[in-house]
């Protein structure tokens, strides 16, 4: 029997959208397991290693993401970039697109009201600079729930960073450097992909 390139592809995109599923499920397990201390000890371990890389310090305009319970916490680095007065800018996410906007000093990042989520966002997005349209970015620092050590990501399924990263650089030609944080129980040695995923640049863990 004769199978056409599309048919193979379904199939292909078929077991890939299973494997992630499971993939999925498996990491939020690794992440309710995870302690409380477990989780305050390497957020200190990952800020640091962040604040004190070449990329972060010759880095000015950055974004980075607003953490949730279940994610490395960024609080550290987002004060640091105002104190050090680089240009923060922090995503804003509907059920269409996401969009990084940007954050003038950290009273306006206080008076950010929470989402349903209980994630600080910006309900102003519309009337903030844009990066994608304004001063561009340096550095975008990415969530998610699993990584390996190549820089290969899976989300929690809406694609927001890949579509992202895909129309930043088809405006400004090249992507800025993205760089993951991470749980260890994060870290996985493979992650099934598509054509549409985009690899990190570097991963930053405990290791």
């Amino acid at each position: 029997a004769v199978v056409s390139t599309q048919s193979t592809g379904r199939i292909m995109s078929s077991a890939v959208y299973a494997a992630k599923k499971l993939l999925r499920r498996q990491l939020k397990l690794n992440l309710k397991a995870m302690s409380e201390s477990d989780k305050a000890n390497q957020n200190s371990i990952i800020a640091a290693k962040v604040l004190g890389s070449e990329r972060y310090l010759s880095s000015e305009n950055i974004c980075v993401y607003v953490s949730m319970p279940e994610e490395v916490c960024t609080h550290a680095i987002i004060t640091n970039v105002l104190k050090e007065r680089k240009t923060l800018f922090v995503p804003y996410f509907n059920k269409d697109e996401m969009v990084m906007v940007k954050i003038r000093d950290e009273a306006d990042y206080n008076a950010l009201p929470f989402d349903t989520y209980g994630v600080r966002q910006p309900t102003d997005y519309l009337e903030r600079e844009h990066a994608i349209n304004t001063t561009g970015l340096d550095l975008i620092l990415c969530p998610g729930l699993g990584f390996t050590t190549a820089g290969l990501r899976i989300g929690r399924g809406k694609g927001y960073y890949d579509n992202y990263l895909a129309k930043y650089a088809s405006v400004w030609g090249k992507n800025p450097y993205t760089m993951a944080l991470a749980y260890s129980v994060q870290i996985v040695d493979e992650v099934p992909t598509t054509e549409n995923d985009e690899r990190l640049d570097e991963i930053i863990s405990i290791f």
